[in-house]
């Protein structure tokens, strides 16, 4: 009937699970559930990013608003965020200096002394805090190649202190804990047999090669 409200029992059925990646089926609910559980993955779940640069040189050929947006989009390790504290909640701190409850401070200090140019990476960001969040870029902990900052040519100089604090992505994209959540209804296909039986089996081949996907076969032993 309708307008009459229902209640629903989703499940979730995990299909692929990688490192960086998941491809789950989400059941007995509708295209809204998954919609909204979307919209949640991408602006409500809580990160860890920089938020605030404080550069003391900068001898690249980057400007320092250039740095401080790439600096904001490197991904850090987030496994503790849920017991941090929001800045703007912070009642230890006024929330522009480090703070063990509600920000990670890491330091970087690199100046090129050879003729070869060097590569400024994520893994040069030191953090100095005491606190118990273990924040450090992603790429740190699983030995992948860091994300690359700035290069340097000889005699440039790079020194600045960065302020990372927890956020969540519909405030900025550098909060949002993924790259992309999609998602696709998957169809229900009912085959009227009746009809079916009444094919040659031409015709049933040429059915089945008229789905661009190829969902359909015919059963070699019953030509079905």
């Amino acid at each position: 009937m309708a307008g009459v409200s229902y209640q629903r029992y989703p499940t979730v059925e995990i299909r692929e699970l990688g490192v960086d990646s998941m491809k789950f089926d989400l059941k007995g609910t509708d295209v809204s559930i998954a919609n909204a559980l979307r919209r949640v993955m991408i602006a409500e779940v809580p990160t860890v990013a920089i938020e605030l640069v404080d550069i003391m040189a900068n001898t690249s050929v980057l400007p320092d608003e250039f740095l401080a947006h790439r600096l904001g989009l490197i991904p850090l390790v987030s496994d503790s965020a849920f017991h941090m504290l929001y800045a703007r909640d912070c009642d230890a701190c006024d929330g522009d200096d480090n703070c063990e409850r509600c920000t990670v401070e890491f330091n970087l200090g690199v100046k090129c002394e050879g003729d070869e140019n060097i590569d400024i990476t994520a893994a040069d960001l030191i953090s100095t805090s005491m606190g118990e969040f273990g924040v450090e870029p992603v790429s740190t902990r699983k030995g992948t190649t860091p994300v690359t900052i700035v290069k340097l040519s000889k005699g440039q100089e790079l020194k600045m202190r960065c302020l990372a604090r927890k956020g969540v992505g519909k405030d900025h994209a550098k909060w949002s804990p993924a790259a992309t959540v999609s998602f696709l209804t998957v169809p229900e296909i009912h085959i009227n047999h009746e009809l079916a039986n009444t094919l040659t089996l031409n015709q049933k081949q040429e059915f089945v090669v008229s789905s661009p996907t190829q969902v359909f076969n015919i059963n070699p032993d019953t030509e079905e």
